[in-house]
């Protein structure tokens, strides 16, 4: 006589319903773990990237200060900077040494009129 056996649905669906659980935690946390892991990836190609778009700026810009330091222009604002920073001490020497004369001018001036008071009155 042959050997049957029938399949009871509910009977596995009894049997194995812990096991459900277990499977599902670890497709979580297998697909958390290559959810991390790409976007540590992601993060870090950025950061290379971040930093490489950061020293090609820099290097932008240390060519550019470059090029106007040595630009004609630039020179030539340097060397008149220089002459117009001479021309303002040479006019500051000049308003000091008026000021003393002018000082000594109205105290010339003070003492003639004192003794001018003195003869009148």
């Amino acid at each position: 006589m042959a050997n049957t056996r029938s399949y009871d649905t509910r009977k596995a669906f009894m049997d194995y319903y812990v096991y459900v659980p277990l499977g599902a935690a670890k497709v979580l946390f297998e697909t958390t773990r290559d959810l991390s892991r790409k976007a540590w990836e992601a993060a870090q190609s950025r950061r290379q990237e971040a930093l490489k778009t950061y020293e090609e700026l820099a290097k932008r810009g240390e060519k550019l200060a470059a090029s106007i330091r040595r630009s004609v222009y630039t020179q030539r604002a340097i060397d008149e900077t220089k002459v117009a920073r001479t021309q303002v001490e040479a006019v500051g020497k000049q308003v000091k040494k008026a000021g003393s004369s002018v000082r000594k001018a109205a105290g010339s001036t003070a003492d003639a009129t004192r003794a001018a008071a003195r003869k009148v009155g």
